[in-house]
C-alpha cells in the first residue's frame, strides 16, 4: 500500500524524529519502572525491620513470662541506648549457684542474651523498659519501647513522635519507635 503525501511524494517508513520520540518515551517508562523497583525494595527493608522488632518484643515477653518473679521484682527494668556498645557472649553473667539461679540472675542473663539478638537483627537499635508504678508492691505490666533506624521515613512529623520523645529521642527523624505493653 502506498501512502502519498499532499505534495505528491511517497513516504517510506518512519522518520528519524518519530523513532527518537518513541525511544525517549520508552526510556522514561523504563526509568520509572527502575525507580519503582528501588522504592519497593526499600519499603521491603522497612517492613522486615518492623517484623524483626515485633519478633524481638515477643521473645522478651516470653522470657519475662518464664521468669515472673524477676519481672515482679523489677529486674527487667533496663535500658539499652542506641549508642551503647554491643554486648558479647562474655557479658552473660553465670549464676552463682548453677543448680539454683535467682530470678535476678536469670533476668540479667535474659537481658544480655536478648540485647545481643536485638543488635544482630536491628543494628543500632535501642530498648527501653519502663515499669509503671507498683500496685500492691508488684509490677503488673512493662512498657517496652524499641527504637531503630529506618531509612525511608519521609514524614516530617516523625521528629515529633511522642513515643520517641518519651525516651529522649528528639529531633531524629530517622529513628522509628514503637511501644509494646507486656502483661506477663
Amino acid at each position: 500500500m502506498k501512502f502519498i503525501r499532499q505534495n505528491g511524494r511517497r513516504q517510506r517508513g518512519a522518520s528519524m524524529i518519530e523513532v527518537l520520540v518513541s525511544l525517549t518515551i520508552v526510556a522514561f517508562g523504563l526509568l520509572g519502572l527502575a525507580g519503582l523497583q528501588a522504592r519497593s525494595m526499600s519499603f521491603q527493608k522497612d517492613s522486615f525491620d518492623r517484623k524483626a522488632a515485633t519478633e524481638m518484643a515477643s521473645q522478651l515477653g516470653e522470657r519475662i513470662r518464664a521468669n515472673y518473679d524477676g519481672f515482679a521484682n523489677g529486674d527487667y527494668d533496663k535500658t539499652l541506648l542506641p549508642t551503647a556498645p554491643n554486648f558479647t557472649a562474655a557479658d552473660i553473667l553465670p549464676c552463682l549457684n548453677a543448680q539454683n539461679c535467682t530470678s535476678a540472675e536469670v533476668a540479667a542473663a535474659d537481658w544480655v542474651m536478648w540485647a545481643i539478638a536485638l543488635r544482630s537483627r536491628l543494628p543500632g537499635a535501642g530498648a527501653y523498659m519502663i515499669s509503671p508504678p507498683l500496685i500492691n508492691g508488684k509490677h503488673i505490666q512493662l512498657n517496652m519501647i524499641l527504637a531503630w533506624q529506618e531509612a525511608n521515613i519521609t514524614d516530617a512529623n516523625q521528629a515529633d513522635d511522642p513515643i520517641c520523645a518519651s525516651v529522649g529521642i528528639i529531633n531524629n527523624p530517622r529513628m522509628r519507635c514503637f511501644q509494646w505493653i507486656l502483661h506477663p
